[in-house]
């Protein structure tokens, strides 16, 4: 381990994301957890309208954080390749606001959201379909190296659904061998011209 941890350290660019790649103990996410306003809600959203199983209702009568008792419901949602989104609700509502990191207010992207793949840009549009008949606003953006849609969900959590697109490989390939020293230079400098000259349009109301 040492070794390779000094292989990783005298190394940069491409090689050095090779290295950490071939030597990456950490695996796919488990599960995303967020809190809950009305658990039904948060079911129906993710579960008849995204298409995600509700596959985990586990009941909790002991707060792990205070070590007193209590009473809390934990979700879980699957996505495709096995993962989960994971949701809280307490009994009492108080707490359930209490503990939300956003008092379930719609939160701005740049303070939190998660990003979840679907396959093709006509994918994208079919959800963007689905959320609109359900009464759910929704954003699109072209980003370059990725198409999404921008959405919040019952809870005021931003939720993006994302395609890959023919530029993907290309541009994520030529970023690796820069992205240490375009962060470095991020960092120094004040103002240091945009390196993504792929992007789209910004917020565009689907």
């Amino acid at each position: 381990m040492e070794s390779t941890a000094t292989a990783v350290r005298d190394s940069s660019g491409i090689e050095k994301i090779r290295l950490l790649r071939q030597n990456n103990r950490v695996g796919k996410l488990h599960h995303h957890a967020y809190m809950a306003r009305d658990m039904e809600a948060t079911r129906h959203f993710y579960e008849d309208i995204l298409g995600l199983p509700l596959i985990g209702t586990w009941v909790e009568r002991t707060n792990p954080v205070t070590g007193q008792p209590d009473n809390y419901v934990h979700t879980f949602f699957e996505l495709a390749d096995g993962s989960c989104i994971a949701f809280f609700q307490f009994k009492s509502a108080d707490s359930s606001l209490a503990q939300s990191v956003n008092k379930f207010d719609d939160v701005n992207p740049f303070a939190h959201h998660i990003a979840l793949t679907v396959q093709g840009k006509d994918t994208v549009r079919y959800f963007k379909d689905r959320l609109a008949k359900a009464g759910v606003q929704a954003f699109e953006t072209d980003h370059g190296y990725c198409y999404s849609i921008y959405f919040h969900d019952p809870n005021g959590m931003q939720v993006e659904l994302t395609t890959l697109v023919p530029e993907t490989d290309e541009m994520m390939g030529a970023a690796g061998s820069t992205a240490h020293e375009t962060l470095r230079r991020w960092l120094e400098e004040d103002d240091l011209a945009t390196n993504n000259t792929h992007r789209g349009a910004g917020w565009v109301e689907a």
